[in-house]
């Protein structure tokens, strides 16, 4: 865990703070001007993810072991990723939808 730490870690720790110490990052910048952009790319993220490891669990008990279906598995989880990550990147999940200017986000 100590060579994790010190050889992945801690750089990648050092790049982040330096990127938000510059104003780089979502979130930090003086500005709030294009906020709620940055929801779209976590919840299609985890909308993503979620449905692609759902189905990957219930194809991975239901077909045999053998490099075939592990190939057709691959395929079927990037699809399911690809699918739901376009579907995100348009709006159409929950919560998916930019916050727009003089927009209320109470339903969303």
């Amino acid at each position: 865990m100590k060579q994790i730490y010190a050889h992945g870690y801690t750089p990648v720790l050092i790049v982040i703070l330096l990127l938000g110490a510059f104003g780089v990052l979502p979130r930090v910048r003086r500005s709030t001007q294009g906020e709620g952009w940055e929801r779209r790319y976590f919840y299609g993220a985890v909308w993503s993810v979620t449905a692609a490891q759902t189905i990957l669990l219930i194809l991975w008990k239901a077909l045999p072991k053998d490099h075939a279906t592990d190939i057709a598995k691959l395929v079927v989880y990037c699809a399911v990723l690809i699918v739901t990550g376009a579907l995100a990147a348009y709006g159409v999940l929950p919560r998916t939808r930019p916050i727009l200017p003089g927009e209320l986000m109470v339903a969303d």
